[in-house]
Formats: C-alpha cells, structure tokens, sequence
C-alpha cells in the first residue's frame, strides 16, 4: 500500500513538473525572451512520469477485509478475485475493482433511525387468517470472496438493494403467510425464524453473499388489533383474578368444614370417653358398695373429730371408729 501511493504521488508529481515546465517556457517566449524547451530534461521527465504512472498501474495492493476483480479489456472479468496483498496486474489492460468482505448489517424496522430506510421499515406481511403482522427484522450477511467475480457482473454495488433487500421481504412474507397472528408472535417465532434463514442462506449463496445470521427483532401489530389484545388481556386478567378469589373461597369452605368435622369428631371423642369412664365408674360401684363410701372418706380433711351429717344423709357412719384410740386410755 506504501509502495503503490508512493509511486502515484511521484507520478503525480512528475506531470505536474513537465507540465509546469512547458507553461514556463511558453510564458518566458511570449514576454519576448528567447527561452527553449530543453528537450533532454522535458523528456526525461516524461520518461520518469511515463514509467512511474505505469509502476503505479500495475500495483495494486488489496487491504485486508477487501477483495479485488480484474477486468481485462480484451478477455473481460477473470474468476479468480485478488485476495488481500500486493498484485502486479498488466497497466492500462487490467482495471481492479475493490469490494468489501466485512460483515453489513441490513435492518428493517418500525423504528426511527435504526433501519436503513428513514421511517417505517417494518415488513408488513397478511398472516394465514388474513390479518396484517409487521416484522422487524435484522440480517447478517457479506460477500463471498470466491464469488466477488459473479457478484461484479451481476450486481456491481447494487446487490443490496438487487439482491438483499427483495430477498428478505419475499421469503419473510412467504413464510409469515403459513402461520396465524398467534403462532408468529408466541410459539412458532423460533421456527419460523429458523425457516427464513435456511431459505435465505440459500438464495445468498447462490447470488455470492454469505448470510451470517437471520434475527426476527420484533412483532408488530396494527392498531385495531392491538387494541383488541390489549382489551382481550384485561379481560384475561379480570378472569383469572376472579377464579383466583373463588378458588380462594372455595379452599376457605373447605377448612371451615374440616375444622367442624374436627370439632365434631373431638366432641364425639370426648362424649365417649365420659361415657366410658360412667361406665366402668358405675360397673366398680356394683361390685363394691363401700367404694363410694370410701371415696367419701378420702375426701374429707384427714384430721376431722367431728362430723354433722344431716338427718337424711344416705350414709351411716360410725364415727368411733374412724376417730383414732389412743393405746393408753379413754378418750376425752
């Protein structure tokens, strides 16, 4: 690259001298002077100029992330592209036509300023049920260094808009029309996507361009539309929020219910209980009158002396005999 612009400025620089040279002498002549060209140094630096504007023809340097197409005057375009470097070509014969391989980025989409056309971009396609979607898109690509050739002779640098841009919006909308609103905003947007890309990486690669990725950045909808799903939604909502408070409700009912059943069944448990504890009570009592009499007894303060019974009190005691003797003689 140094090499090549050294020599066109040298070129350029040796014209100017013989050009500027002749005017001189020219001018010095019309002033009445008896100047003369001197053919020596005008032809040397036209032999200088000559050679030097053809080094500068013949090298051609290719930059990194370009590749090169010869066209030959006489034979038209070669098929072998020049790769990045320093070529020598046949000057005046061989013109070198440069192109860039690094990856582009073409976008379509509904916003401003982010496509490659100014407003709405977005790719409006009639899904299966007849309704409109719009499909923001972005698309990866660049151009296949082996095919530069084809793509010189086919597109030049129009393929973007030859090629590119009518390849997405065809293919986009040929698959967008198989599937329903739903299907191409919710489940099948993955495969969708994946289906546009297999089609686009063919049709690129027949055409000389690489495609790097296909991307479905978003979905749009049209105004009617999206005002139903944003009204379908609520409605959604107002559904689910009402079968959330039945549920609610419903499991509230339900603990109620077991928390009486449980009440229940401890009442149930506790009768039972009481009413086998009567019964083993009342079963002791007729095997053994004094048991009463003797829980009675157990009852009463252990150091009693005197007991006033009422004269229709059920038990008979003997008193003497519950109030302790002493060993030693009669008591008070």
């Amino acid at each position: 690259m140094v090499v090549a612009s050294m020599l066109r400025f040298a070129s350029t620089l040796l014209w100017v001298t013989l050009i500027g040279y002749i005017f001189y002498v020219a001018y010095q002549r019309g002033r009445g002077q008896t100047s003369k060209i001197s053919l020596t140094f005008s032809g040397t630096l036209l032999a200088l100029a000559l050679v030097s504007s053809t080094l500068s023809t013949s090298i051609v340097v290719i930059d990194a992330g370009e590749v090169g197409v010869i066209f030959n005057i006489f034979s038209g375009t070669q098929e072998e592209p020049l790769m990045p470097g320093l070529h020598i070509v046949i000057p005046y014969i061989n013109e070198v036509y440069r192109y860039s391989t690094l990856e582009q980025v073409y976008t379509m989409t509904k916003t401003q300023g982010e496509g490659e056309i100014h407003g709405d971009d977005s790719l409006w396609s009639p899904t299966s049920e007849g309704l409109q979607v719009g499909v923001d898109s972005s698309t990866r690509f660049k151009l296949d260094p082996r095919k530069a050739a084809y793509v010189h002779n086919n597109f030049r640098n129009t393929y973007v808009e030859v090629l590119v841009r009518p390849g997405i919006r065809s293919i986009v909308r040929h698959h967008v029309s198989q599937h329903t609103v739903t299907e191409v905003y919710g489940p099948k947007r993955a495969e969708i996507q994946q289906n546009i890309t297999e089609d686009l990486q063919k049709r690129f690669e027949g055409s000389g361009l690489l495609l790097l990725s296909f991307d479905i950045r978003n979905v749009n909808f049209t105004e009617d539309y999206s005002t139903s799903i944003e009204q379908k939604q609520i409605a959604q909502q107002d559904a689910e929020r009402m079968q959330f408070v039945l549920q609610k409700s419903r499991l509230e009912a339900d603990r109620k219910k077991i928390e009486a059943e449980g009440v229940k069944q401890a009442a149930i448990a506790r009768a039972q209980g009481e009413a086998e504890s009567l019964r083993l009570i009342n079963e002791q009592i007729s095997q053994n009158a004094n048991l009463l009499t003797y829980r009675y007894i157990e009852k009463l303060a252990p150091n009693v002396q005197v007991m006033m019974l009422p004269s229709n009190s059920p038990f008979i005691l003997d008193m003497k005999s519950l109030i302790p003797q002493s060993s030693g003689g009669n008591a008070p």
